[in-house]
């Protein structure tokens, strides 16, 4: 039993000091990859969104570049996610708290949407159409005091916009949602368009959470509380996903003490599928024909379950010949038959694929796995994003891959790189803040790990 716990613990300590070691950037958040897309007219082009910027891949994970986020107007001391969407013309759709933008040579050059009512609008959600993906809609959600109400109350102006040109015009779709309920996500059902479906909340005492359903496209909506939501450990909702056979079949996870809600009526009724305690249920994806769902999270680790049972099983990972492991998920998606995640480097890497539902990964993002900044003119608004950008975003990750080297999974180097590469200048073996680097980190552990096994033994 002693052995078993010392075992533990070393490992928990081991991934502390590698967690200690790994520098955060500039604003202050740890490095952490989070949204997955594909295109759906290239097979072999995605994106990967992070803490630190945008990473493409023209080659289906084996390179990758990286976008700024100064790119998008984000200053280095932004906290955002933007909202991400890649439709079949390639172009990129990124939506912020300060409007939407597009770029229609996936990533190059960035453009504000002029668009009266999007202009200067806080985009909350993007979604991409399945049945026609040059399509794409965004929802507003933007803040206003004294918006209108009688007793100068204040509101939320939100309304849907839809571009059916790769996000070159736009224009606004239906009619506006209750401005008392505040959205959080957007999405379209894949066997009926004009289905479709938003989530939010009011933020009241106590705070409920709704969905809100449209038949028809946009120009009526229906709302149904979501009544098994508990504000006293939950925050909000947002939609995990529709059923790709069935309209009605709708996943809802919570934030909080996550827990996935499920309705079979269109949100009528929901039932309480999951309940994810003491962690964030940051992933959730379904196969192509909805028949296994996938869940998790960055302590609980991979979850997958026959839609017909809903009987979620853990699943322990093998990463690249590792010994099974339970992952650390931050996101999940899946691509064909694929199953692709977002974790970190103590998991193995910090994006990966399965082909067999998650008993094992092939590494195809590591932290210093990126091999330059994204190949754009100087004159172009990605074109910031070389020289001093990056070589910043390189010391502050420990590292890049010299341009057009190696597999971001591939087996590394004593330089952190691909076996057989050499260092690239942002490498230049910088320490970390705090001192020692990562083997000051890792002797710092096993000092600790002692003292816990004297403790434990009295």
């Amino acid at each position: 039993m002693r052995s078993a716990f010392l075992a533990a613990a070393a490992a928990a300590l081991v991934a502390s000091a590698v967690l200690a070691a790994a520098p955060a950037r500039a604003n202050g958040r740890f490095p952490a990859s989070n949204t997955i897309r594909f295109s759906p007219a290239n097979p072999d082009l995605l994106l990967v969104r992070s803490t630190y910027g945008i990473m493409p891949s023209s080659d289906y994970g084996k390179t990758w570049t990286w976008l700024c986020e100064d790119s998008l107007g984000l200053p280095p001391t932004s906290n955002e996610d933007p909202s991400l969407e890649l439709t079949a013309g390639n172009a990129m759709v990124v939506g912020i708290s300060l409007g939407l933008e597009v770029s229609p040579d996936t990533g190059c050059t960035w453009t504000f949407e002029p668009q009266p009512g999007l202009k200067g609008q806080n985009i909350k959600d993007l979604v991409l159409r399945p049945d026609a993906p040059h399509a794409v809609l965004a929802v507003t959600s933007t803040y206003e005091v004294d918006g209108g109400t009688a007793d100068g109350g204040d509101l939320y102006s939100q309304q849907v916009f839809v571009s059916t040109d790769d996000g070159a015009t736009w224009s606004p779709q239906g009619t506006a949602l209750d401005p008392t309920v505040i959205v959080t996500t957007i999405e379209v059902a894949v066997n009926d368009p004009l289905r479709i479906y938003a989530s939010g909340y009011r933020d009241a005492t106590p705070r409920t959470t709704w969905l809100l359903e449209s038949t028809d496209g946009a120009m009526t909506w229906h709302e149904y509380e979501i009544s098994a939501f508990d504000p006293n450990t939950e925050t909000a909702v947002y939609i995990a996903a529709v059923d790709p056979q069935n309209e009605d079949l709708v996943y809802v996870r919570s934030e909080g003490e996550s827990r996935l809600f499920v309705s079979n009526d269109g949100g009528h009724t929901f039932q309480v599928a999951y309940s994810m305690l003491n962690d964030q249920m940051l992933g959730f994806a379904l196969s192509p024909d909805g028949s296994k769902i996938y869940l998790g999270g960055p302590n609980a680790g991979l979850f997958t379950a026959a839609r017909g049972t809903l009987q979620f099983q853990p699943v322990m990972s093998t990463v690249d010949g590792s010994s099974p492991r339970s992952i650390h998920v931050q996101c999940l998606a899946t691509h064909g038959s694929d199953l692709w995640a977002c974790s970190d480097e103590v998991s193995g890497f910090v994006a990966g694929v399965s082909q067999d539902d998650g008993m094992t990964f092939t590494a195809k993002l590591h932290l210093n796995g990126i091999s330059g900044p994204i190949a754009c003119a100087a004159s172009t608004t990605a074109g910031q994003c070389a020289g001093a950008l990056y070589d910043t975003m390189c010391a502050n990750l420990g590292g890049c891959l010299e341009a057009g080297t190696g597999d971001g999974g591939a087996e590394t180097g004593t330089d952190g790189g691909p076996a057989g590469s050499t260092p690239s200048k942002s490498s230049c073996g910088c320490t970390v803040v705090g001192g020692g680097g990562a083997a000051g980190a890792v002797a710092a552990a096993l000092v600790a790990l002692v003292a816990l096994g004297r403790r434990r033994r009295r």
